[in-house]
């Protein structure tokens, strides 16, 4: 009895529920069918940034038409990699408008749909990268991306960067740039006993005296000087930015002018990577020379490093003069060495067309003085005169010359005589020394 009396109940609040659900939806399309707003969308309705709110489908229509038109009369879509860059033409986007406004739900947005015409794309793509790059490049990210873009009518504030859509590693990368330098040094083998790889994150900048130090140092000057012109001549032949860079007083042995970076504990070389993918620096030492590689994608353009034939700078000749040297003795206390200027520059290129020249470095490196001494000439007037037998004593050289040659050093700055060289100077031997230990190294 109870059971069945509970059958009941049930079934009466199933049919109560029907009837209130269905008289809720009848009474809204009856509403929608017979009221004041008959045919016209109601608020929140839209077609990607369009609102079509109290508009009729006709209307609709139009105001997206009209839209996309002023999107397409305005709009300016650029793809770059690294300093290459190029308009995307607008046609390549099509706009479905018919399959858009059939796809409207009443009260709320739905997407404006549109296709890209990759292969169209691809020819501005083309000119941009690399082959390698052209062949790995993710075509479906960057179709999504561009489609995206267009649908909602938007202009991007930067360009697409083709560089997001390579691999991080695989196959299209390759050594971009490689040097070596010729050296034997055992502390290099010790550092390089295996190979490093040192990553180049983007955006970020890279100090070769912290890399050695983190590595546990231990490197001699002279392999320091020839790991760091590797490395240096290797970022040269790229897009790197350098930051930090020194040459010194003397070009040491093995390093080719123009290619010397010095790096101790004042002196540091440092280089950023300005683009948007990372690369690895590789070193290696086979004994016989130290070789630094960059790995990573292709650059957009070729850059080629000019050296200017080496420039030569003749030493002056500094004439000093010693009281203790017989009059007709000449010493040749330094023998002097010619200096060197040089020009670094590198050519920016895009295949056999000229982007740009740039001025790397002008590295000088001053001549060491040549150094004579002679003796002194004694004029007639002040020899003794025999005819003076008073007793009163005469000077000795030493205080003679004083005021010419000092006490004892013999080292005077004198006027050289009529008819010298014009490429000879006379100082002291403290003026020369300081002008010889001068460095001409210097943040280039």
């Amino acid at each position: 009895m109870k059971a069945a009396s509970a059958g009941k109940l049930f079934v009466v609040m199933a049919v109560c529920t029907v009837y209130f659900l269905s008289f809720v939806r009848l009474g809204v399309l009856a509403y929608e069918s017979f009221g004041p707003d008959q045919g016209r969308y109601r608020p929140g309705t839209s077609i990607g940034p369009v609102s079509l709110s109290g508009m009729t489908r006709v209307e609709a229509g139009q105001a997206v038409a009209d839209r996309v038109n002023d999107w397409r009369a305005t709009a300016s879509l650029f793809v770059r990699y690294q300093e290459k860059k190029a308009e995307l033409p607008i046609d390549v986007f099509t706009f479905r408008l018919s399959e858009s406004l059939k796809n409207i739900v009443n009260g709320r947005p739905s997407p404006l749909l549109v296709l890209a015409d990759m292969n169209a794309c691809m020819e501005t793509v083309e000119r941009l990268l690399p082959r390698a790059a052209v062949d790995a490049i993710d075509l479906k990210a960057l179709e999504a991306d561009l489609e995206a873009v267009a649908s909602s009518l938007s202009i991007p504030d930067q360009p697409f960067d083709l560089a997001r859509y390579l691999p991080s590693s695989g196959r299209g990368q390759t050594v971009v740039s490689e040097a070596a330098v010729a050296v034997r040094d055992e502390s290099l083998a010790r550092f390089l006993a295996s190979e490093r790889r040192l990553a180049l994150p983007t955006n970020q900048l890279v100090s070769l005296r912290t890399v050695i130090q983190q590595a546990g140092g231990g490197l001699s000057d002279r392999a320091i000087s020839a790991l760091a012109s590797a490395v240096y001549r290797a970022v040269l032949s790229t897009n790197f930015l350098l930051m930090e860079r020194y040459a010194g007083s003397e070009l040491p042995d093995g390093i080719p002018a123009g290619f010397e970076a010095k790096v101790d504990d004042k002196r540091d070389l440092q280089w950023l990577n300005p683009n948007s993918t990372d690369y690895t620096l590789i070193l290696r030492y086979d004994g016989r020379q130290v070789k630094a590689s960059l790995y990573g994608w292709p650059f957009a353009y070729q850059y080629i490093v000019r050296v200017s034939e080496a420039e030569p700078v003749e030493p002056r000749k500094i004439i000093q003069y010693d009281a203790h040297l017989a009059p007709d003795e000449t010493v040749k206390k330094q023998t002097g060495r010619t200096g060197l200027l040089v020009k670094v520059e590198r050519d920016v290129r895009d295949g056999s067309r000229l982007i740009r020249k740039e001025t790397v470095s002008e590295d000088f490196y001053p001549p060491t003085y040549t150094i004579v001494v002679k003796g002194l000439d004694v004029p007639e007037s002040s020899q003794p005169n025999p005819s003076q037998e008073s007793g009163t004593p005469l000077p000795s050289s030493d205080t003679a010359n004083d005021g010419q040659t000092g006490a004892s050093g013999g080292q005077p700055e004198v006027q050289e005589s009529k008819g010298q060289n014009s490429n000879v100077s006379t100082t002291t031997a403290s003026q020369a020394e300081a002008e010889e230990n001068g460095e001409s190294g210097g943040s280039r």
